[in-house]
């Protein structure tokens, strides 16, 4: 009421003796005496009056619309709605990676296309998990049946085929399993393509898999989680290309029955099982991918598979597994966490793979010197080797390395085009009481000093160096004063990767209390910095419609007081001027 008020207050005067002008005026001017009068008021409501005001109410709707050429282009904002435009094939292939129905169902707002996409969505999810209802147990319980029941009979009915089915049970019981049946039996008789069966179980109770779902011609992978295979003999699955087993009970016949009735298979994964005691791969001529995860009462690993590309072997502590490798030529990738691999053993198998780009060790106690001479390798990484004191490494090619341990090592490392390094030297009292030097320096230390050097024959490297709850970066690896602490983390990578990226990524994992920059005088990273910190918001709108913030919100206080102004500096190697600045961060609980 208020804003008419003032519209009639300010608004124009209108001319009440004006006559009208045009023709525009005077339609108008016709138009509102004829409302007016109310013998001929019935004049509007004609037939052809009626399809005028049809005509231009369309014509104002299409007006409000985003305006869009051939190509998707919008007039007023010349952008293009990309979204929409997608192929179904990749919408779907996005939905798939939603497990919540909700969030799928979501995604129909976006656009009519996506809506139509989701209609006949192929791919089906069904967590009892995350199924709530009110009443819990035998109600939930039955809820989630009866939700299955009608999904089946609504959405899955009318389909000629399924892309992906899932199925995850945690209360299972006898009664469940013949619910568990006929839901299989309906996903496999759709010719599914994608199967998940993951059964939680209670106490010594497991599902056991049906022989339909062992005979699915149209299966492509299949995850089986918490399951028992009773009827493994007559396994036929064609076209299969990836087999997982997880928490389950594995024996040798069941292996061969799966290499026997599966040649497709190109990707084997064998996750926290038992009942195994030797793994042989030999006939399965695609096979590209193996993984092999902490597998109890594992004593043996053989491969011999001319296609494998990546390899995963991960050993529980205190149990030796033999890992051989045949015919492996096309390895690209090998993880190893291994505590009997030796020396000699190591030596022998790593000169079988002519094209192996990264290789990480991991826990292999019993490694104690390590010779690695590849021109193709371009990952390195070594965690926690206990007994490793030496390293020899020529690799032309490689750009990334990694350490993570607590012993006192010798390193030497020919890299040239080495962009990224992490080394994280983890507390140990032996480490740090171990081999000192005149001048109280650890040994550690000047092998730590040496290694610097050699990565300072790369151009140009960034240097961040955190120790406890101090952080220091560094535009160069020259002269930087290294804390005499064993628990020092120190990463270093190139000039590409820019400092401002690294920074937010590091200062979102951890809130340290002291921040150092050394850089250049003529570098812009130190004023970018220090504008951010200093000039930055209360609350900023960055991190808006994100739960888990960025750093900037919890930065509560920064200071720079007299001790930790700028200075400027010359290293005695090099007349570059470098400026150095501090800053004290008060951070609050997240």
């Amino acid at each position: 009421m208020c804003l008419k008020m003032l519209w009639k207050r300010f608004s124009r005067p209108k001319l009440k003796n004006r006559k009208p002008s045009t023709d525009r005026e005077r339609k108008s001017s016709d138009n509102k005496r004829l409302r007016s009068d109310p013998v001929n008021r019935t004049l509007q409501t004609t037939p052809k009056r009626k399809a005028f005001d049809t005509a231009t109410n369309q014509g104002r709707v299409k007006k409000k619309r985003k305006m869009r050429d051939d190509n998707g282009v919008d007039e007023r904002t010349n952008t293009v709605d990309r979204i929409s435009e997608l192929p179904d094939p990749i919408i779907q292939h996005i939905l798939s990676f939603l497990r919540c129905p909700k969030d799928v169902t979501r995604t129909s707002v976006l656009s009519k296309k996506w809506r139509s996409t989701y209609a006949s969505f192929l791919s089906f999810d069904f967590d009892q998990k995350r199924f709530k209802a009110p009443g819990g147990g035998e109600v939930q319980q039955a809820e989630f049946k009866r939700f299955v029941e009608s999904s089946l009979s609504t959405r899955i009915a009318p389909l000629i085929w399924i892309q992906k089915f899932r199925l995850h049970i945690t209360s299972f019981g006898p009664k469940m399993a013949r619910h568990i049946d006929r839901w299989l039996c309906a996903a496999t008789t759709k010719n599914v393509k994608e199967l998940e069966i993951s059964v939680e179980r209670k106490r010594r109770l497991r599902y056991s898999v049906p022989q339909i779902v062992l005979a699915a011609h149209t299966l492509t992978s299949l995850k089986l989680y918490g399951c028992k295979l009773d009827k493994y003999k007559d396994m036929k699955l064609p076209n299969l290309q990836q087999l997982s087993m997880k928490k389950m009970h594995i024996n040798h016949n069941i292996i061969q029955s799966f290499v026997r009735g599966c040649p497709m298979i190109e990707d084997f994964r064998l996750i926290h099982s038992d009942g195994l005691e030797a793994l042989n791969l030999s006939t399965l001529v695609k096979l590209n991918r193996v993984e092999v995860h902490q597998c109890n009462g594992l004593e043996s690993v053989e491969i011999e598979a001319p296609n494998l590309e990546t390899l995963w072997c991960y050993g529980k502590k205190a149990q030796l597994c033999n890992v051989k490798l045949n015919c492996c030529e096309n390895l690209r990738s090998l993880t190893l966490k291994d505590t009997s691999m030796t020396d000699e053993l190591f030596q022998d198998q790593i000169n079988k793979f002519p094209v192996l780009e990264k290789l990480v060790l991991m826990e292999c106690d019993t490694l104690e010197r390590l010779t690695i001479l590849s021109y193709n390798l371009k990952i390195l990484v070594v965690v926690r080797c206990k007994k490793l004191h030496e390293a020899i490494v020529d690799t032309p090619n490689l750009h990334t390395f990694e350490y993570t341990g607590d012993k006192t090592f010798s390193f030497s490392l020919t890299a040239p085009k080495l962009q990224e390094a992490k080394l994280y030297f983890e507390s140990s009292r032996k480490a740090v009481s171990k081999g000192r030097i005149e001048g109280h320096i650890p040994l550690w230390m000047v092998n730590l000093q040496e290694f610097l050097g050699l990565l300072n024959q790369s151009k140009n490297l960034n240097l961040v160096v955190r120790h406890k709850k101090d952080m220091l970066i560094s535009e160069d690896l020259e002269g930087i004063e290294l804390p005499l602490d064993h628990d020092l983390k120190l990463e270093i990578s190139n000039p590409s990767t820019k400092l401002e990226d690294l920074l937010d990524s590091l200062l979102r994992i951890t809130h340290p209390e002291t921040l150092s920059v050394v850089s250049p005088s003529d570098s812009e990273f130190l004023k970018l910095l220090h504008d951010k910190m200093m000039n930055r918001e209360e609350n900023p709108a960055c991190c808006r419609y994100y739960s888990r913030k960025c750093w900037l919100h919890y930065l509560k206080d920064v200071k720079t007081g007299d001790s930790l102004t700028s200075a400027l500096r010359r290293r005695d190697s090099s007349s570059t001027l470098y400026k150095t600045a501090a800053f004290k961060l008060e951070w609050t609980a997240r």
